[in-house]
């Protein structure tokens, strides 16, 4: 199973948007997904109409905990018509009071949860907090690779610069497996300037290396997507011939090429 975490340096740079609306478009090309909440902050869940109150569903939180089938504990999200499949684990407000546990067993915990789905998963599309905390870093040490989603903006590219940098000295001391796949550009314009302008300051490789590369396709903006969460779905199930629908297909598309190259490698 290929793991791979969305993440930037900062919050509302359209992570969770990616993951949600990633996972339906890898399951239309035939994989099989799971998507893996690890934000406390519950966005995903919202996506797909999981409730905090409904004590009856299963959290990552308390599957850490143990004494829980991990497998068993999943949702499954009805796709009719797809070849491949999507599932759901969920976490909740709650993963906040497993912190000192997650420090403490050297950020392993999901890594090890994870490889309950080793045979069964074909990809894991992990969601988690923007800033580097003990939640991310548990994240980010389970995950084989790593998208960035981010606005071409300046703050947006200084804190991915921190971010890259973070990465590069936690790989180094304490032996991250995690690459990068690509940066993506959410919420812009193919005309957008700026757009253009940052797509040439990643491929500096003296300042950020070969292994940096923005995927070809970017996501456009598009109002409705913050309300389609309400409906419990995310905009390629929600508005399926919408612009950022289409993206999404083609970013598909594209990844799977990606992580194709990259597991050749």
């Amino acid at each position: 199973m290929h793991r791979i975490l969305v993440w930037t340096g900062k919050g509302g740079t359209g992570k969770t948007t990616t993951t949600a609306n990633l996972g339906p478009e890898l399951a239309r090309l035939g994989y099989r997904v799971l998507l893996v909440g690890f934000d406390p902050q519950g966005d995903l869940e919202t996506t797909y109409g999981v409730d905090d109150e409904n004590r009856s569903i299963v959290r990552v939180e308390q599957l850490l905990a143990g004494g829980v089938d991990p497998v068993g504990s999943i949702q499954s999200i009805e796709l009719p018509g797809y070849p491949g499949s999507l599932s759901l684990l969920p976490c909740s407000p709650d993963l906040n009071g497993a912190i000192a546990g997650l420090a403490r067993r050297r950020f392993t915990d999901l890594d090890v949860l994870l490889e309950h789905f080793d045979g069964i998963m074909d990809v894991a599309l992990i969601d988690t907090q923007g800033a580097l905390s003990a939640i991310s870093h548990t994240a980010a040490r389970a995950a084989d690779s790593v998208i960035f989603s981010m606005e071409p903006g300046t703050y947006e590219y200084h804190a991915l610069s921190r971010r890259l940098a973070e990465i590069e000295d936690i790989k180094r001391d304490e032996g991250w497996a995690i690459d990068p796949l690509g940066i993506l550009f959410v919420r812009c314009d193919s005309r957008s300037r700026h757009m253009r302008e940052y797509r040439e300051h990643f491929a500096d490789v003296d300042a950020f290396g070969e292994d940096i590369a923005v995927f070809d396709g970017h996501i456009r903006q598009q109002t409705s997507v913050r309300e389609h969460p309400r409906m419990g779905k995310p905009t390629v199930l929600a508005a399926p011939s919408s612009n950022v629908a289409a993206d999404y297909r083609a970013l598909a598309e594209e990844l799977v090429a990606r992580m194709t190259a990259s597991d050749a490698s």
